[in-house]
């Protein structure tokens, strides 16, 4: 059976001479302005015989620079994508000056913006489905988008998504606490305790990812480019991932109508698993839900072992086109 996935001792060679002159002969710019004077940047790619729509939501942090072979799996699957950076990341508008510093005036504001996207998707793109997929931030973001317009999304893809995020040795209640502290004197730009500016340089032994080649290849990008050195979370943006939490919990499951795809990693380290556990449950009253366990993958499930990552893409596909 043909792979999928490419393999690490070829990742090099694959990205350069096929990857990036695929993606960038099927490539398209976009700059979008849900809201006068922030753009948002979008990268678009059209496929060869189009199946369907896929909208991607990437994590924390994160650009589309980081998704070049996420993207291309899609389009050469046959998939239409429309990549958006998040506000306050890559070559989006942001919302404060510090260019290591994620921070966000409210929840909504990331999960309108991924509307407004997918329905220049949908307009551009009539007669065929219409999927999300969010990792991580992005999963949250795409969970969220599911329930608000529960019509638009055919079937949702969740990877390692952030219900909720871990906050360290501190605990879940106390630092939404110190959070609201903050914000509500005024100090809502400040840097969550224990997180810091870029400083160049980031351990592959502590990352979220199992492959090395991948990992480097963002962190060379990364080095590169200021707009790409997102680092840390504002008070602000913690703050509003507790209200995200809050919505989801309570509230948003109870309105997503399309299948759910939710992967789940063994070794996670930075989302709660028994959130999305939680979550999942409560999906599963009356609607499609699949929670899928990956034994031995960190966060970054399409950066696990060449193995795991294989199954990985062939589930989402399976999903997508014949659950």
């Amino acid at each position: 059976m043909r792979h999928l996935v490419i393999a690490e001792e070829q990742y090099l060679t694959q990205i350069q001479n096929t990857v990036e002159p695929y993606l960038k002969a099927h490539e398209r710019v976009l700059w979008l302005e849900r809201e006068t004077g922030r753009k948002i940047y979008c990268l678009n790619y059209r496929a060869d015989r189009p199946r369907g729509v896929v909208v991607i939501a990437h994590g924390f942090t994160e650009t589309a620079e980081k998704y070049r072979e996420i993207l291309y799996y899609f389009v050469k699957r046959g998939y239409r994508v429309y990549m958006p950076e998040h506000c306050g990341h890559g070559r989006s508008y942001r919302m404060t000056d510090d260019p290591s510093l994620v921070h966000i005036d409210h929840w909504q504001r990331y999960v309108d913006d991924l509307l407004y996207v997918a329905h220049r998707a949908r307009r551009e793109s009539r007669g065929l489905p219409l999927y999300v997929f969010g990792h991580s931030m992005g999963g949250g973001i795409a969970a969220a988008a599911a329930a608000v317009e529960p019509g638009l999304f055919r079937k949702v893809v969740l990877s390692s998504p952030m219900i909720r995020p871990l906050t360290g040795k501190v605990p879940w209640r106390t630092a939404r606490r110190i959070a609201a502290f903050f914000c509500l004197t005024g100090k809502n730009q400040r840097y969550v305790a224990g997180q810091h500016p870029y400083e160049g340089k980031e351990n592959f032994e502590k990352s979220s990812s199992l492959s090395k080649v991948r990992f480097d290849y963002y962190q060379e990008k990364k080095k590169k480019e200021p707009l790409f050195q997102t680092n840390a979370a504002s008070y602000g943006w913690l703050y509003e991932a507790a209200k995200l939490n809050r919505y989801l919990q309570r509230t948003g499951w109870r309105k997503i109508q399309a299948p759910v795809l939710l992967f789940q990693a063994e070794r996670e380290k930075l989302v709660s698993k028994r959130e999305q556990e939680k979550f999942a449950r409560k999906l599963a009253r009356g609607r499609k839900v699949y929670l899928i366990k990956v034994p031995g993958s960190k966060h970054e499930i399409f950066n696990a072992d060449a193995g795991t990552a294989e199954r990985y893409w062939r589930r989402i596909f399976y999903f997508l086109e014949r659950e």
